[in-house]
């Protein structure tokens, strides 16, 4: 099955993103994206008013929450497990998952709904930019075309970047290795694939270009009250959404100097105060007595996150006793371990908050569900904090005390204001406190330590009896693309 058959099967038959949030409003919902003529018309008629463009998003936000996509397998499922920070029971559904078994049937089964179901978004954001294009700006509030342009332009480059971090080998591996096939167009043409540098470089260009138009919402500020406001949305791929992935993006690439500039763009506009828009979480709300009144995941770092309207099912299933042997958790060794707790460091929020007791067990408790909550639903996809391991990343070479500065800030705000790292730590050592940063900072959140791994292509993957290759670190292509596509990585 070509790409573009993947396109003609899954737009019609997966819920068309566009769909998911308004079915309501349409008699036949599936029918309108059909390459017919009576279908074009319904595509034109959806539109013809603005409303139809911000349906059209909210669908593809929707369809990224369900348990096919972030909602788990790409979450706190699948794609985390490979981290391996958690312990995995020998009997459970993710123990071949853990065992880097991509030839289990049912781990080839999602692998290919994450390959179908994340080119199915990327189709209706071309849909949406092609209907962009033939659009009337004059119909837009605002700066709302420029915003719906930079959001479709910014999740394809997203959910691209996503694919190359699972399907590709990273440009550390092998650059001129094949890339996944980069579509930016809703055709039945098939596309082809270029190199693991050139479709970096199609990603690089579409977040360059979101960024500069979503400059004009995230950063139009105004005045109320004498107030300076900004308005910033953690439920959309906002401006500093932009900046961060262009950031991580960069670094995947190896140029440091991009990537510190576009981290630098989220750590210099905040700044580490306590001010409107992303702010480190407050000790008030980290240190609450009650669960439900506790930010655990500490959603004011939110760069970008999904509202997942079902997460009570999911969360509290695999992250508390009632997943059995299907749990998705630390143990208490391997927690210790992860937040050095035999070094001294054992009053970081990210253990002593963020883990809780749930019968017998202690469970990673930072996406719990708690009736009553305010913080409930809340998955974040990118934070706040990754931009200052970025940037002391870049600088660990040409301005170590900054580097370690940039970590510091991070550790103060996770309750080791009395543990500094040295200022005299060489760049080696910088390294390895930022991925032992990325064990505390991410577990739960989809592979951010895998990726790490991949990244560096390091060997050594802490907890797994597999060390890192090739085979390891690159998802097969489901069978279908491979045989009918002619695809390879």
């Amino acid at each position: 099955m070509t790409t573009s058959n993947i396109y003609n099967k899954v737009v019609k038959v997966m819920l068309p993103c566009v769909l998911l949030m308004t079915a309501f409003i349409f008699a036949s919902c599936n029918d309108w994206l059909d390459v017919d003529p009576k279908s074009q018309i319904k595509e034109e008629k959806h539109f013809s008013r603005e409303g139809g463009f911000k349906d059209q998003l909210t669908g593809i936000y929707t369809k990224m929450t369900t348990q096919d996509m972030y909602g788990l397998n790409m979450g706190i499922g699948f794609v985390e497990v490979l981290s391996h920070t958690y312990d995995i029971n020998p009997n459970g559904t993710w123990r071949y998952v853990n065992d880097f078994d991509y030839t289990n049937s049912t781990v080839e089964a999602t692998i290919a709904s994450i390959w179908s179901n994340t080119y199915n978004c990327i189709a209706n954001c071309n849909i949406l930019l092609r209907n962009l294009e033939e659009a009337d700006p004059e119909m837009f509030t605002g700066y709302n075309y420029h915003i719906y342009r930079g959001e479709a332009l910014g999740l394809r480059a997203f959910l691209h970047f996503d694919l190359m971090r699972l399907f590709a080998c990273a440009p550390s591996m092998n650059g001129n290795a094949p890339g996944v096939p980069y579509v930016t167009e809703y055709s039945t043409d098939i596309v082809g694939q270029k190199s693991v540098n050139e479709t970096m470089q199609l990603i690089i260009n579409d977040l360059r270009e979101a960024h500069d138009e979503l400059a004009l919402d995230t950063l139009d500020t105004y005045d109320y009250l004498g107030s300076q406001i900004i308005s910033l949305e953690r439920n959309s791929f906002n401006y500093f959404a932009c900046c961060a992935t262009l950031a991580k993006a960069y670094l995947w690439m190896g140029d440091t100097q991009n990537a510190l500039k576009y981290a630098n763009e989220i750590i210099d506009w905040n700044d580490g105060r306590y001010s409107p828009g992303y702010s480190w979480v407050h000790p008030t709300s980290i240190n609450a007595t009650n669960l439900n009144e506790r930010d655990c995941a500490f959603t004011t770092e939110h760069l970008f996150q999904l509202n997942i309207s079902d997460w009570e099912d999911t969360a509290n299933y695999y992250f508390k006793q009632d997943g059995g042997v299907n749990v998705l958790t630390p143990s208490d060794a391997t927690a210790d371990n992860i937040f050095e707790v035999d070094a001294g460091l054992g009053t970081d929020y990210r253990l002593i908050k963020c883990f809780a007791q749930d019968g017998e067990r202690r469970y990673v408790a930072k996406f719990w569900y708690n009736d009553g909550s305010t913080f409930n639903n809340r998955y974040p996809l990118l934070r706040f904090s990754e931009a200052f391991y970025i940037a002391a990343e870049c600088l660990k070479n040409t301005n170590s005390q900054k580097a370690v500065e940039l970590i510091n800030t991070v550790r103060e705000n996770r309750g080791l204001q009395l543990e500094p790292l040295s200022k005299e730590l060489n760049a080696e050592q910088i390294q390895n406190e930022i991925y032992k940063e990325y064990r505390k900072e991410f577990i739960a959140e989809h592979g951010e330590l895998f990726f790490y791994y991949k990244r560096l292509n390091i060997n050594e993957i802490k907890g797994a009896s597999i060390r890192g290759s090739k085979s390891v670190f690159v998802l097969p292509i489901p069978s279908n693309d491979q045989e009918f596509g002619g695809y390879s990585n």
